[in-house]
């Protein structure tokens, strides 16, 4: 038994009823909405976004919907990418075809990652590359700032006080002058480069170059790109160039377009601790991301089964780098905070009984949601990791 089974076992276990023993002010008509149930929660009812409850059980129940859309997305990002490296392997579809959710991703990533092992075996001569360009998350600043206002109750904060910000380094848009940090080209463009590139680098190569020479590199180089690069270009501590794709770091003037490709930082002002941990949750949930596309590169002497698997990861791996790597630690975070948040509402479950079963609904498919994206960026990172682990 593995232990990812074993933690989902630990997790998943305990009976997670939310307000036991919150009895004090339930009436009549909170009883009847108890019995009731809480059929706000779904997506055509803006998971309860339009009820008139505690704040902070609303914007615990939004943030909650978001996350279980992601979870459910995720699973079937994964499931499909590891059906396709298994089917291109030629593993038997009877190991996985029965099975639904969870379930049915674990099985069939674990039957891709023995159809990868083997092939990758077979053909221990053959070098395999994976080079990466492009893919990103944005998480939206200006939503995370509004979100942050529906928490201020009581009006206590300027619009200032409330605006999003973004973890060192992590703040990201187009940059019109001098960037610093990281450039990343959009998918079929180049950068300009001086520092390590993750895909093709055009130029001078300080190190080894795959394609051309040191002064001329037209390929992956090992070492420092002096040029333009296909892919991401991590700059040189004293490096700034003008960025054409996504500068990440700091600009020379304001960013356009700025979002946050990190975690996003609390606001200045003191807000309900809970509300606003539901709002970064749900604003890291709905970040937008954008796969990478993925060229594999074959040395001589490569197998048709090689071929077919390498064709297979230049389709497939894209989703399994942007679920286990790109959004992956992000969307983990965001289930452990919800599922703290869920045990922290008792205080704000006595207002009526609507908050009451609407947020115990919301808390009990936050904490089964939270079980999938680990599964799911468990076998994205352990598959995916493992073709991409050559990436320059």
């Amino acid at each position: 038994m593995t232990q990812k089974n074993k933690w989902i076992r630990l997790v998943a276990a305990p009976a997670f009823v939310l307000g036991v023993g919150i009895t004090a002010g339930i009436g009549c008509s909170d009883v009847a909405d108890i019995v009731d149930g809480c059929d706000e929660f779904r997506a055509d009812a803006r998971w309860g976004a339009d009820l008139d409850i505690d704040f902070r059980v609303k914007s615990f129940m939004t943030a909650s919907g978001s996350f279980i859309t992601l979870a459910d997305q995720m699973i079937a990002d994964v499931t499909t990418a590891c059906e396709g490296i298994a089917t291109a392997t030629k593993r038997d579809a009877t190991k996985w075809s029965s099975m639904e959710g969870a379930k049915r991703l674990e099985a069939v990533c674990a039957e891709a990652q023995l159809g990868f092992d083997e092939v990758i075996k077979a053909n221990a001569q053959v070098e395999l590359v994976a080079l990466v360009e492009g893919g990103k998350c944005e998480a939206s600043l200006d939503a995370a700032a509004e979100c942050n206002a529906r928490c201020d109750v009581d009006a206590k904060c300027t619009p200032a006080q409330l605006e999003a910000k973004c973890e060192p380094g992590k703040l990201a848009g187009k940059c019109t002058a001098e960037c610093t940090g990281a450039c990343t080209a959009d998918v079929g463009a180049t950068v300009e480069c001086r520092g390590s590139c993750s895909a093709v680098c055009n130029g001078k190569c300080d190190g080894q170059c795959s394609s051309g020479d040191a002064n001329n590199c037209n390929g992956r180089c090992d070492g420092t790109c002096e040029g333009t690069c296909s892919g991401a270009c991590e700059l040189d501590a004293n490096a700034s160039v003008q960025c054409d794709g996504t500068c990440r770091g700091e600009c020379s003037v304001d960013f356009q377009a700025p979002h946050c490709e990190g975690k996003i930082t609390p606001p200045e002002c003191e807000l309900d601790a809970d509300c606003q941990a539901s709002c970064n949750a749900e604003i890291q949930a709905e970040a937008s991301c954008t796969p990478p596309k993925v060229t594999i590169e074959l040395s001589a002497g490569a197998t048709a089964d090689l071929e077919a698997l390498a064709t297979a990861l230049e389709q497939h791996l894209p989703r399994l780098i942007e679920t286990g790597i790109t959004r992956g630690q992000a969307a983990l975070d965001a289930g452990k905070v919800l599922v703290e948040v869920g045990g922290n509402l008792k205080g704000a479950l006595t207002s009526s009984g609507k908050a009451l079963v609407c947020a115990t609904t919301a808390a009990s498919a936050a904490l089964n949601a939270s079980v999938e994206v680990q599964v799911s960026v468990e076998a994205s990172a352990s598959i995916g990791g493992k073709a991409a682990g050559s990436v320059n």
